[in-house]
């Protein structure tokens, strides 16, 4: 017989009889409380593990890696051009040196500058800041992988620990690292280093090439023919910064265009473009923008040309040239052939309209395309000279490459005015490197044979240029111990030499960038682990910073609007 919960026997119903059966009745819930439980104490140990372990969430709040990631600043765009921009906390505006105002300009105005036009649009008071980037950082795992170079990364700062910091990673463990001309240098020191010469002229020195992924983020946009005003601005239209030569001026249509367009007449089949040389290139950013030369700007010869070509017919050639170092470097686009090629300037660049006296051509590199420039098609074109690399793209793909194995003395006789004697001049007045005026400025051209065709898009590029420096004696905010001495890593007196287990990191906004360029002697609890100046130590590494998840948000009132459209991984 069946049993019941309680064992008993229970009799069958009586023959004929139509019993009423009920519905099964749920069991009374049981130890819910404790199972809810259980389960958020599991979740709330997971999610505590994998934020200790796996990834973690961190607000930016400073500008020092601005336009790669942003800290507190506003934003502000030209209606006349579409372009759209950040600008960061001002020096007045500071209530400490790394905690800007709820709002920009809120002693006196600052002045509004279109970063490409370089045109201003008023001034600015009391412009409403917004919060710094929300990003992700992996943690690292180096059981499974060690930071590389040039990875962006979070880490505790060595001189206050308490406080986390966000770089680029430039130098790795047992590297010997410059910064010269705002590149970084590597070697690996030998035992049998020549004592007779300083570190900057001992062999093995080489440019540390950054990954293409991370150079196209950090290329900070100098031109952009499709950012031209629209119309005019004050009643004068807008003056390309590009001037075609005198005998084919009248063939060019460009000011006030953002396509430009040139239709060849009586017979002519070459003509090119100049990069105005009176608009210099140098390491400006908007961001840091204050109306004032209030940071040291130097020349940058790492530069990048672009621009979208469609001809009216076939057998267009064309030539990007970058002009920097007293050279010319050039990446020539001829039917299916790309050649890379360099030569020395023996004069300063023409001005436009001019021809500067020039020598031969050495072809470092060629390639063959598929097919030629296409009638009726867009192509895109695009010539990077940086790192001591010259490169080609087509159509966003990488065609051909090649590179100069330039040393740091033949670097800098090239890239300044010191001479061959620098290294001399350098010793009598170590701060000598760090003054602007001593760098060559550069430029570009743009070649063509053929016709008609219009151009789209029209980009010029410069690289991060990592300054050279000089410790603060100024007691505002601290003087540095070493107050008057070339900073870290950028002079021959200042080489860096990285142990086992130490790296050295810089931001991307260079010129305002407290970073390992410049910070004094480490925290007492950190130097206990490593007392050297101006690097991380292995163990104060938190991770790499891998998306941007929340990008600052703008404002409606009271109501923050997400900038989804910001949203991005991180190189």
């Amino acid at each position: 017989m069946p049993e019941t919960a309680t064992g008993l026997a229970t009799p069958p119903p009586p023959a004929n009889t139509t019993t009423a059966t009920a519905a099964p009745q749920p069991a009374a819930p049981r130890n819910n409380i404790k199972e809810t439980l259980i389960s958020l104490t599991i979740a709330f140990a997971l999610a505590f593990v994998f934020r200790g372990f796996v990834v973690e969430a961190f607000l930016i709040p400073t500008g020092s890696m601005a336009p790669t990631l942003m800290g507190a600043h506003a934003r502000f765009s030209n209606p006349k051009t579409g372009l759209d921009w950040a600008v960061g906390p001002r020096i007045d505006d500071m209530l400490t040196p790394d905690i800007p105002r709820p709002a920009l300009g809120t002693t006196k105005a600052f002045p509004i500058i279109d970063p490409i036009t370089r045109q201003s649009l008023g001034a600015a008071k009391g412009a409403r800041t917004r919060a710094g980037d929300r990003i992700f950082v992996m943690k690292y795992l180096y059981s499974i992988f060690d930071p590389s170079r040039y990875d962006i990364v979070v880490f505790k700062n060595p001189t206050e620990p308490q406080v986390n910091f966000i770089k680029r990673l430039l130098g790795l463990p047992g590297d010997q690292l410059a910064l010269i001309d705002g590149d970084v240098w590597v070697r690996t020191p030998k035992a049998d280093d020549l004592p007779n010469l300083n570190a900057w002229q001992q062999p093995g020195w080489k440019v540390a090439a950054k990954p293409e992924l991370a150079q196209r983020s950090m290329w900070q946009t100098v031109f952009d023919s499709q950012y031209t005003p629209a119309g005019t601005v004050d009643g004068v239209a807008y003056k390309s910064k590009w001037i075609a030569p005198s005998e084919t001026l009248p063939m060019w249509d460009i000011e006030g265009k953002q396509d430009y367009r040139f239709s060849p007449k009586d017979g002519a089949t070459q003509t090119r473009l100049d990069w105005d040389y009176s608009t210099s290139i140098r390491d400006y950013y908007a961001y840091n923008e204050d109306g004032q030369s209030s940071h040291d700007r130097f020349p940058v010869g790492d530069i990048a040309l672009s621009y979208g070509v469609r001809p009216d017919n076939a057998g267009l050639d064309c030539g990007l040239v970058v002009l920097a170092y007293r050279h010319e470097f050039k990446a020539e686009f001829k039917g299916t052939t790309v050649a890379l090629k360099m030569r020395p300037q023996i004069s300063s660049p023409a001005k436009p309209g001019g021809t500067p006296d020039v020598s031969e051509w050495k072809t470092l590199a060629t390639a063959t395309l598929p097919e030629p420039l296409q009638p009726g098609v867009v192509t895109d074109l695009e010539f990077w000279h940086v790192d001591q690399t010259l490169q080609a793209f087509v159509n966003g793909k990488p065609v051909a490459f090649a590179e100069y194995d330039w040393t740091p003395h033949e670097r800098i006789v090239n890239a300044t005015t010191l001479g061959p004697e620098w290294a001399a001049a350098v010793v009598g007045d170590p701060t000598l490197l760090a003054s602007t005026g001593h760098y060559v400025s550069s430029g570009a051209r743009l070649e063509f044979e053929g016709g008609p065709f219009t151009l789209s898009r029209v980009t010029l590029k410069r690289d991060i240029f990592y300054q050279p420096g000089t410790y603060s004696p100024d007691a505002r905010p601290r003087a540095h111990s070493l107050g008057g001495q070339p900073a870290l890593a950028t002079a021959p007196q200042s080489v860096l030499t990285l142990g086992p287990d130490e790296f050295f990191c810089c931001g991307d906004n260079s010129p305002a960038s407290l970073d390992g360029r410049l910070w004094d002697s480490p925290d007492p609890w950190v130097g206990a682990i490593d007392p050297k100046m101006g690097v991380v130590h292995r163990n104060l590494l938190i991770g790499k910073a891998f998306f941007v998840y929340f990008p600052a948000p703008s404002w409606r009132g009271m109501i923050p609007i997400p900038d989804f459209g910001r949203m991005r991984f991180i190189w």
